[in-house]
């Protein structure tokens, strides 16, 4: 397992219902600091087994294979409907996000991550994966946006709000290193 490169994403809670089963974790990264910029820590709270899925790939540095189990997992909820699809759409985009990222496809991790956010403005988990992008990308201005409209979604919630300051600590910190 590759720690260095582990990245990882974020979900809401889900409703059970019918073969969709739900597992208690949910997750949000935390850029590592250092000479490597990806982000290592993960607040995990309630995914659907699918995402949990991707989040072993990554964990286990199967980054390519989390970005196919995540494009497939996208592809499959494309004619899903009612009350869950909005959710699980998601949820999937912001893991491909990540995936993305793990893998350096930056611009098609941001696009993506901008996706998730047109369906759920005001969740905090895409804002802070797309951060990340732009994190890694060396975008820092648009990652500190990101990270603090994330930190602005944030309910009751001392994990991830430690979890999104951290970011926003790394991004202000590299930003006044390149001014």
């Amino acid at each position: 397992m590759n720690r260095k490169l582990l990245i990882a994403f974020l979900s809401l809670l889900f409703v059970s219902a019918g073969h969709y089963k739900v597992v208690a974790q949910e997750t949000g990264t935390r850029i590592k600091e250092g000479a490597r910029t990806y982000p290592e820590a993960v607040v995990w709270l309630t995914q659907p087994h699918e995402i949990v899925a991707i989040r072993l790939l990554l964990q286990e540095g199967e980054k390519e294979r989390a970005v196919e189990k995540a494009r497939d997992y996208v592809a499959s909820l494309e004619n899903v409907r009612g009350a869950e699809a909005k959710q699980r759409h998601y949820d999937a985009l912001s893991a491909l996000c990540a995936a993305l990222t793990s893998t350096g496809e930056l611009n098609e991790a941001i696009d993506t991550c901008s996706q998730a956010i047109a369906l759920y403005p005001t969740h905090w988990q895409a804002l802070n994966n797309r951060g990340s992008a732009y994190y890694v990308s060396g975008q820092i201005d648009l990652a500190l946006t990101d990270y603090r409209k994330a930190l602005s979604q944030v309910e009751a919630s001392e994990a991830v709000t430690e979890l999104i300051q951290h970011n926003i600590g790394l991004a202000e910190a590299k930003k006044s290193d390149t001014e």
